[in-house]
């Protein structure tokens, strides 16, 4: 059954009041027209409650922008929606390229800081899936019986010759009257050799939803600081403060109980604007969770970020022993979602 504020209807029933349900709900296909963005190609997906936010076929369908209940949830670096071809590895130019966004997707075969391998390879930091345009892209909003569907799928390729070749795709759905998205992602190895990979799904919360008002909600877990300045706040590492000029970033690693069917999930809630957020995902394959507070005046960011490694580099993660192996054609499948709800 469709569902829209409080009540439920059968196709037949909506079709009564609506012929045409992409006058408020569906997905809707656009191009950027401006400055660093232009060129770059977009979906906006309305689910018709309040739901609104963006994906980016030309950056692995992830998503800059989304709004619950007209309130921005999502923060965007200072530098604003990117073309990809802005983003591609260039040695020290990551600061000035990335955009941020509510989802911003790191690897497939680096994320963190830059690493060089031994034969010179460079890999950029937080890899180059991010940048990656999707190809076999499908996006559609259509009724399944009473339930009025909205998704978009696309296959992102991370290849090189005579080396990997690995295929990520993603498929992000919601529906009419929802208020969350499920994004399921299945990572393929194609070639004929196991192969390292990193994933990293950096969730990134902004003003005006980010601010002292917000609170945080992690299920039973224990919290690691990843360096000193972090250290020397973790007592507040659950709280969330006002911009402070030059505020180094704070990293937090979180050894995080899942529930009975494997999932965690973490809250943010802003009692002052009525809203909250969850982000849940799937423990097994994303076992670290990092939680990155840029509390930096201008760089005011909160992000919750589910990963497979300790973000240090794919270098020092093999040295580390935590830089996981796929092997030759074996298929992985994450599975994350996002919800959103009034207090």
């Amino acid at each position: 059954m469709a569902k829209l504020f409080g009540k439920t209807y059968t196709r037949k029933e909506f079709t009564r009041y609506s012929g045409n349900p992409s006058n408020f709900a569906g997905i809707t296909p656009m191009v950027y027209n401006d400055g660093k963005a232009k060129g770059t190609s977009a979906l906006e997906v309305r689910t018709g409650s309040g739901l609104e936010f963006t994906l980016l076929p030309d950056k692995c369908l992830d998503i800059p922008v989304l709004r619950y209940k007209g309130v921005t949830i999502s923060q965007q670096a200072k530098n604003g929606l990117t073309n990809p071809l802005y983003g591609q590895p260039v040695p020290g130019e990551f600061s000035r390229t990335v955009s941020g966004g509510m989802l911003f997707t790191s690897g497939v075969l680096n994320a963190g800081p830059e690493s060089v391998e031994a034969d010179g390879t460079f890999h950029q930091c937080h890899g180059n899936i991010g940048v990656t345009p999707a190809e076999n892209l499908c996006a559609r909003a259509y009724w399944d019986g009473d339930e009025y569907k909205i998704e978009a799928s696309g296959s992102m390729r991370e290849s090189a010759l005579f080396k990997h070749n690995l295929r990520l795709t993603r498929k992000v759905e919601t529906a009419l009257g929802e208020n969350s998205l499920l994004i399921t992602d299945e990572l393929e190895n194609l070639g004929f050799t196991s192969e390292e990979f990193c994933m990293l799904y950096h969730f990134n919360f902004g003003f005006p939803f980010l601010c002292e008002d917000l609170k945080l909600i992690f299920p039973e877990n224990n919290c690691i600081p990843r360096t000193p300045e972090a250290a020397e706040g973790l007592d507040q590492a659950d709280k969330i403060i006002h911009p402070e000029d030059d505020f180094f970033e704070h990293v937090f690693f979180r050894e995080v109980s899942p529930d009975e069917d494997g999932w965690c999930t973490i809250k943010a809630e802003n009692p002052h604007l009525g809203i909250g957020a969850a982000i849940s995902y799937e423990k097994a394959l994303l076992p670290v969770l990092c939680e990155w507070k840029s509390m930096r005046s201008g760089d005011y960011a909160l992000g919750i970020e589910p990963a497979n490694m300790f973000i240090m580099g794919r270098q020092a993660e093999r040295v580390n022993g935590s830089l996981q192996r796929i092997g030759s054609f074996e298929k992985l499948t994450f599975r994350l979602k996002l919800s959103f709800y009034d207090l």
